[in-house]
C-alpha cells in the first residue's frame, strides 16, 4: 500500500460511480499487532458536507497528482470512444457499403476448357461453386 502524508490531497477516479473526487488525508493510524504493522488513512472529500471515511473503503484509482488523474480519465475516455467508433464503423460497412452476404446460388458449371486464364491471374473456386479468375498482388505470389 502506498504511504501518504497527513494534509496531502489525493485524487480518486471512482470505479463504483462515474467521476473524480479529491480527498484530503486528515489522519494516519498505525496499528501494530502480532501479524505486523497496518497503516490506515482517514480522508475527507472536497465537498461541503463530507464525512471522514477510511481511504481503503473508497473504490477507485488513487492518484497523488491531479494531472495523473486527468491523463488516466482521458485514456479511459479515448478507449471508450474508440470502441464506439469501431462498433459503428462495422455497422456502416455492413449496412451502407454493400458488405452483405451474397445470395446463395445453387452452382455453376466449371468454365469450358477453351476458356483461357489471363496473364497474371489465377483460378479461385468460390464457396457457392463458381470458379473465377483473380489477380493477386505481387506480395502475395
Amino acid at each position: 500500500m502506498s504511504t501518504y502524508e497527513v494534509g496531502s490531497v489525493l485524487w480518486v477516479i471512482h470505479s463504483d460511480r462515474p467521476g473524480l473526487m479529491a480527498y484530503q488525508v486528515i489522519e494516519e493510524i498505525t496499528k501494530k499487532t502480532l501479524e505486523g504493522e497496518q497503516i490506515q488513512y482517514l480522508v475527507k472529500s472536497a465537498t461541503n458536507k463530507s464525512k471522514t471515511v477510511k481511504l481503503d473503503s473508497i473504490k477507485g484509482l488513487v492518484f497523488e497528482d491531479s494531472e495523473e488523474a486527468k491523463q488516466k480519465m482521458i485514456e479511459n475516455a479515448t478507449k471508450a470512444i474508440d470502441g464506439m467508433v469501431i462498433k459503428i464503423q462495422a455497422n456502416v460497412d455492413k449496412l451502407f457499403n454493400g458488405v452483405q452476404e451474397e445470395p446463395k446460388v445453387e452452382s455453376f458449371p466449371p468454365p469450358k476448357s477453351s476458356h483461357t486464364l489471363k496473364e497474371g491471374y489465377q483460378w479461385m473456386d468460390l464457396e457457392d461453386g463458381r470458379r473465377v479468375q483473380v489477380k493477386l498482388p505481387e506480395v502475395l505470389k
